[in-house]
């Protein structure tokens, strides 16, 4: 029998692993010598936002020189792109010898019955070790799911806790009202930090956020110059900004990071307004409003809860296109589906559905029952490769190809368009 590689065991350990709580983890840093005890973070949680708004913030310390640890979720298409220093991701064998590491204490522990390391508490614990050896000067920590009982809230109170935008999602897990979610996702506030949260939240979510930190910064909204599929050009704080991510919600993440590096200075992080702009302007997020491709356009967008679907569909509206679009769309059985699809309101000419390569994908027939009131022109495609062939091949050169509604979705047609590029062709 063949072995599995580090990553297949690592997903072999499923995504939840018992009673929520951080005595796993717990137990499992103490280990390893508590790595994350030496390293400095700004953690960052929310339903949306979180990842772009890490991406962001760890672009722009790079630049001011700081060397800079990033751990995000989940991955397009490698494992790899989840735990960064300045932009380059983990080798392989430093992956590998920290596997080994980490499963070997995983393996000495004494846990609960019916408990055990789970893959995310696994990866958070591999990061934690490799941006030590890395020296990183200050890790962007992305919380995976929650705030209070995830993996990565084991850390002492960090430089800045941010929370972005709050939402319903993960219902099962972290409530079924925002007032709930945002008081879970608060468990990353801690006395002695920066509390900091995205403008634009609703009132309930400032209050539940306030009752756990009475000293909250929301960020001030900005001023939005222009908007297109090159970037946003904005005014914040009296200030001009460009940055290079499509989508008005990116202007509010934006905001955030200023704000943060804002009230990192005043802590003595010397971050220059030349390192800001650059750092602003150079992140980049795959499947995030990623564009891909021109003549015709092909957009990639992991949105896939209402609040994502909603601010995907007021950016595409924004972008004033002149010709048609085509929507290739597939989606996670466990979102919130009805509620997502609701929130699509451009004019699309044709909908191509597809299931995902994932065992939680829906049904392409149910999904595209969903799609048909919304686009009369519906059909249903084998796979992402089908649907991308087929759009393609409808699509006139002002046109734009959307594709989106996972994450899931996104990295396989991120793969399918980087091989199409290399004048391969492959299917999923």
């Amino acid at each position: 029998m063949n072995q599995l590689s580090p990553v297949e065991s690592i997903h072999a350990l499923g995504r939840f692993s018992g009673k929520p709580g951080l005595h796993r983890i717990r137990a499992l840093c103490d280990a390893l010598g508590n790595p994350q005890d030496r390293l400095k973070f700004i953690h960052i949680a929310g339903t949306n936002g979180k990842g772009s708004t890490a991406t962001m913030l760890a672009s722009v310390l790079q630049h001011a020189g700081y060397r800079t640890g990033l751990y995000t979720s989940p991955y397009l298409v490698t494992f790899h792109e989840r735990i960064r220093v300045n932009g380059t991701m983990i080798s392989d064998s430093d992956l590998s010898r920290l596997f080994e590491q980490v499963q070997a204490a995983a393996n000495a522990l004494t846990l609960p019955e019916n408990e055990h390391i789970g893959e995310f508490e696994f990866v958070t614990a591999i990061a934690f070790l490799y941006f030590l050896e890395q020296n990183c000067d200050i890790v962007v920590l992305e919380t995976g799911l929650g705030g209070s009982y995830d993996a990565t809230n084991i850390i002492a109170p960090p430089e800045a806790a941010i929370i972005t935008s709050i939402s319903l999602d993960h219902t099962a897990v972290l409530g079924n009202t925002v007032e709930e979610i945002a008081r879970t996702k608060a468990g990353i506030y801690k006395p002695g930090s920066i509390h900091i949260t995205s403008n634009g939240q609703a009132d309930a979510v400032y209050e539940q956020l306030k009752a756990c930190a009475p000293d909250l910064i929301i960020a001030p909204d900005a001023e939005i110059i222009s908007a297109d599929l090159s970037g946003s050009k904005f005014i914040w704080q009296g200030r001009t900004y460009q940055i290079s991510l499509p989508g008005l919600y990116q202007v509010s993440n934006a905001s955030t990071v200023l704000t943060t590096l804002q009230q990192l200075k005043t802590r003595g992080w010397h971050i220059s307004d030349q390192a800001i702009s650059d750092g602003l302007f150079s992140a980049y997020i795959p499947g995030r409003m990623q564009v891909c491709a021109t003549n015709p356009y092909i957009l990639l967008d992991g949105g896939h809860n209402p609040d994502g679907i909603r601010k995907l569909s007021s950016s595409v509206k924004s972008f004033n296109i002149t010709g048609s679009i085509h929507l290739v769309i597939g989606m996670c059985k466990d979102k919130s589906i009805h509620d997502a699809v609701k929130e699509i309101n451009f004019p699309a000419q044709k909908c191509y559905v597809t299931p995902l390569q994932n065992e939680r994908t829906m049904d392409a027939n149910e999904l595209a029952a969903l799609m048909h009131p919304i686009c009369k022109d519906t059909v249903i495609c084998q796979d992402c490769a089908e649907a991308i062939t087929q759009a393609k091949a409808q699509a006139a050169p002002d046109d734009l190809i959307l594709i989106c509604g996972s994450l899931y979705l996104v990295g396989e047609a991120e793969e399918i368009l980087r091989a199409d590029r290399k004048g391969q062709n492959i299917s999923l």
